[in-house]
């Protein structure tokens, strides 16, 4: 049975199912769904875990989903599989199907995914786990949605809030919702009695948000450059490794030199953004899709020679700064012409 997030909760305290698949790109919600899921099998008596990272050949007979000796003092167990790719292959849809088919009465499967599309949810190992247990969609919170979020979440944790603090939160985190929970926990260590004003806001999170690397890269190609220079110097002044940005920047110039090729080879858009691993979900398709008419192939190749410049820099070898190389060339991927 399809279950809301919001209904989680609600449907644990009724019934324990066989069966929990908790999926989507927004990873501290499902996270957090997930927990729930625990603390009720916890509660029913289960001492033992099992978890299990699914990558790529994985071996799925190691699972052992009968397994009949549990520990002195658990009448239940939990395992715990984690699907990041959002499929579990030919062998894994077997072995979730053989598991539907028998359920061991002393087991809860909980499997935590990352995004599944439409077409993955008609395939026969997602159906039959939608019949048996509970299919727990998660989706990501919006920039006009993170308001209410954070409001609703600062008054579970006993703050008294109100929507101009939420918006207030909102906007230095720039729609972070890690960043976001964050300071919710932080405002309620600084408080008194659950007390909120707004000069406590502005001291806790001044000039506080958190930028990832693949979260630079999200801001290049959507082509907002003007938070390009704030973002670099961020991550350069909290000590992020130079390396770990380059990093994450080759990984996604790399993926879109290869849809540039794959294009002018005549192939279909659609196609090019599913061939991708992992492929490009539905939400990032419109980013991609203007970044990939920004430049042609052989610019985007281009850009990868520039990387091989601030590898330099960052190793020592050429005595320039790397993180002014960086900013230049997201700056240039952006769509603004440098000198």
């Amino acid at each position: 049975m399809r279950v809301k997030a919001e209904q989680l909760e609600a449907t644990l305290q009724q019934s324990l199912q066989a069966v929990y698949l908790i999926y989507g790109d927004e990873a501290l919600l499902v996270e957090e769904a997930a927990e729930k899921v625990r603390q009720q099998v916890r509660q029913a008596g289960a001492n033992d875990r099992e978890v299990w990272h699914v990558e790529s050949r994985f071996d799925w007979s190691q699972i052992k989903w009968h397994e009949q000796t549990l520990s002195l003092f658990a009448s239940q167990r939990l395992i715990e599989i984690r699907l990041p790719s959002g499929s579990p292959g030919k062998d894994g849809g077997e072995a979730l199907r053989r598991f539907v088919a028998e359920p061991p009465a002393d087991t809860t499967l909980l499997i935590i995914s990352g995004k599944i599309d439409a077409r993955s949810q008609k395939a026969k190992w997602f159906t039959e786990l939608d019949r048996l247990g509970a299919t727990i969609p998660v989706w990501p919170i919006d920039i006009v949605q993170l308001p209410s979020w954070i409001n609703q979440r600062m008054q579970q944790k006993g703050l008294k809030s109100n929507k101009q603090f939420a918006s207030l939160i909102a906007e230095r985190v720039e729609g972070n919702l890690f960043a976001a929970a964050q300071e919710v926990d932080k405002l309620q260590l600084l408080s008194t009695d659950g007390e909120l004003t707004e000069s406590l806001i502005l001291q806790s999170v001044a000039d506080n948000a958190r930028f990832e690397a693949f979260g630079l890269m999200d801001t290049v190609l959507m082509g907002q450059s003007a938070k390009i220079p704030r973002i670099i110097e961020r991550l350069r002044a909290e000590g992020v490794d130079i390396l770990a940005v380059f990093s994450a920047v080759a990984w996604s110039l790399r993926r879109m030199v290869d849809m540039s090729e794959q294009l002018q080879q005549g192939a279909q858009l659609e196609r090019v953004f599913a061939s991708q691993k992992p492929p490009v979900w539905d939400k990032n398709k419109s980013v991609m899709r203007q970044a990939l008419q920004r430049y042609d192939q052989q610019h985007w190749r281009l850009c990868l020679q520039q990387m091989a410049e601030i590898d330099q820099a960052a190793k020592g070898i050429v005595k320039t700064c790397p993180w002014r190389l960086l900013e230049k060339l997201c700056l240039q991927v952006s769509g603004v012409k440098t000198a």
